[in-house]
Order: C-alpha cells, then sequence, then structure tokens
C-alpha cells in the first residue's frame, strides 16, 4: 500500500501542506510491513520516530489495559518523536499492518534541509500543542471540581460521625476521613521540576540526589545506588531549588523502587517562602497565560 496525501493529512502536523510539500515529504517515511503480535514500541522506550498507520490495526496499552485501538488512517506517537521524551504506552500491532515509519533523525535532516516545509510544521505544532494544553486544563478542571466536592462530602460524613454515637467503626472511619482529608489539601499537591528548573538535594554525607516531586511538606527522590532508609528514618541535607538553598529534614514516608517519599519537618517562614516561590515558578512553566 502506497503512502498517499490523504494518509498524511492524517496526522495534524502535515494537515495544512500542500500536495508539492507533502510529495517532498514522503521521502522521510519507510515502509514496515508487520505481523499480529509485534511491538512498534514499548512503555519506557525513547520517542524515536513517528508512526502512521495504513492499513491493518494497533493497540495502545498501558500495563494490562487496552486503552485505544488504532485504525487506519492513524498516526502515532508524533508529539513524543519531536520531543525525545520515554513512551508511557506500548503499542502492539493486534491485526497484520502495514505501518510508515519516520525516523526522529532523518526527520530532523529533512526539516533543516526544506525550510519552507519547516516554517509550516513548526507553525502547525505550535497550534497542535496549544490544542492539547487547552484540552488538559479544561480536564485539570473538571478534576478540581470533583476534588472539592469530594472534599466537602468527606468533611460532612466525618463530622457526622464525630457527631454521632460511637460503634466499634466510628474511631476507624473517622480517622480514615480526616487522613484522607488533610492529604487532599492543597498544600499537599506535588510539583515534578522541569529540566530547566532542577531541583536536588545534597544529604549530610554529600551525596546529591535528584528530586523528582516536591511540595509544601514533602518531597521525593531518586537514589540509583546503595542502600535505601527504612521506613520511619530521618533525613536531613540541603534543598538546592535551581538557585536558592534551604537546610531541610524530615522522615521517611515509604520506598518505590529507588524513589524515597519523605515528610518534610516544619520550616521557619524564611524558608518557606523560598520553597513557595520555587514551586511558584515550577507551576508556572505550566501555566498558559
Amino acid at each position: 500500500m502506497s503512502l498517499t496525501n490523504e494518509h498524511l493529512r492524517s496526522i495534524p502536523l502535515l494537515a495544512s501542506f500542500s500536495d508539492e510539500q507533502l510529495e517532498r515529504f514522503k521521502t522521510v517515511f519507510e515502509r514496515l510491513e508487520l505481523t499480529k503480535g509485534e511491538k512498534l514500541f514499548a512503555a519506557g522506550d525513547k520517542a524515536r520516530a513517528l508512526y502512521l498507520v495504513a492499513s491493518g490495526e494497533v493497540t495502545l496499552s498501558e500495563g494490562d489495559a487496552v486503552d485505544i485501538h488504532v485504525r487506519p488512517p492513524a498516526p502515532i506517537g508524533e508529539l513524543g518523536a519531536l520531543s525525545d521524551i520515554e513512551r508511557n504506552t506500548t503499542a502492539r500491532v493486534s491485526e497484520d499492518a502495514v505501518v510508515w515509519r519516520a525516523p526522529r533523525d532523518k526527520l530532523s535532516e529533512f526539516l533543516a534541509a526544506n525550510t519552507d516545509i519547516a516554517f509550516v510544521f513548526y507553525d502547525n505544532l505550535t497550534h497542535v500543542v496549544a490544542d492539547k494544553i487547552h484540552r488538559d486544563e479544561r480536564r485539570l478542571e473538571d478534576m478540581r471540581k470533583n476534588l472539592i466536592r469530594t472534599q466537602k462530602a468527606m468533611k460532612k460524613l466525618r463530622d457526622y460521625v464525630a457527631e454521632s454515637e460511637d460503634t466499634p467503626i466510628s474511631e476507624h472511619v473517622h480517622d480514615t476521613l480526616d487522613y484522607l482529608i488533610r492529604n487532599n489539601r492543597r498544600a499537599n499537591y506535588r510539583v515534578e521540576p522541569p529540566s530547566s528548573l532542577a531541583a536536588l538535594v545534597r544529604l549530610d554525607d554529600n551525596s546529591e540526589l535528584p528530586v523528582v516531586e516536591i511540595s509544601r511538606t514533602h518531597f521525593s527522590l531518586e537514589k540509583d545506588s546503595g542502600a535505601l532508609p527504612d521506613t520511619g528514618d530521618r533525613v536531613s541535607g540541603v534543598l538546592k531549588l535551581a538557585g536558592p538553598e534551604l537546610p531541610v529534614s524530615g522522615r521517611v514516608l515509604r520506598t518505590l523502587d529507588r524513589r524515597v517519599d519523605v515528610e518534610l519537618d516544619l520550616l521557619i517562614d524564611e524558608y518557606i517562602a523560598v520553597l513557595e516561590g520555587y514551586l511558584s515558578r515550577v507551576q508556572m512553566v505550566d501555566f498558559v497565560v
């Protein structure tokens, strides 16, 4: 099956290309004939190419759950391929398929040599990303409203349990609701430091470890080698927040694989201001104004 302009225009990044531009762009793609069960990529793989399903079917899944059945003409992974990020799903052929692949390196070379196409391509990319951010913001707003409603309902239920006659389960229900309410407060919302605002923690042994999540009350670090601390152990060091630094200490809540979650001890007002300033900078990276 040949690669047609209709196939290419199914990719939002190419939707506004002229026929002449699409004919040139076709040289980037290579044809793959795949049988049922073969994988295009697995979760955790680096994104090295964008794909276009021309016939058959490809299934995208996360873990054991099947999320999406992709049928032609349809692109797969075009935004990921441009940013060299890790795939978060596995793409597997569920019906014998013809798939066209555009390797990331070949695509970059083509755009560098064809600036007229590159201008249209990156202009389309800006609009595609803006639309995605807008949709994500709407979904996040729906989630935020649901969380607020859930918080209010749990508070009413907690108060009702506290005011009602004691039963064998009253204390457990009350304490569980109270824990969930406190854990869902805005102060506990965690952010992932972007590479441009990377955060590190320098421990007392002078080792520096990356901070993978941080909030006003917690931070999580990754320890690639060596022994991990036990739950309940004390941790202290210096948080390096893309410039500002502040001494911190806390208690290990849990370890997951090589990740260590730490609950911060109370900070003095000066250090709270430094931490909140950093969190605001990180949040602004994702905020569209």
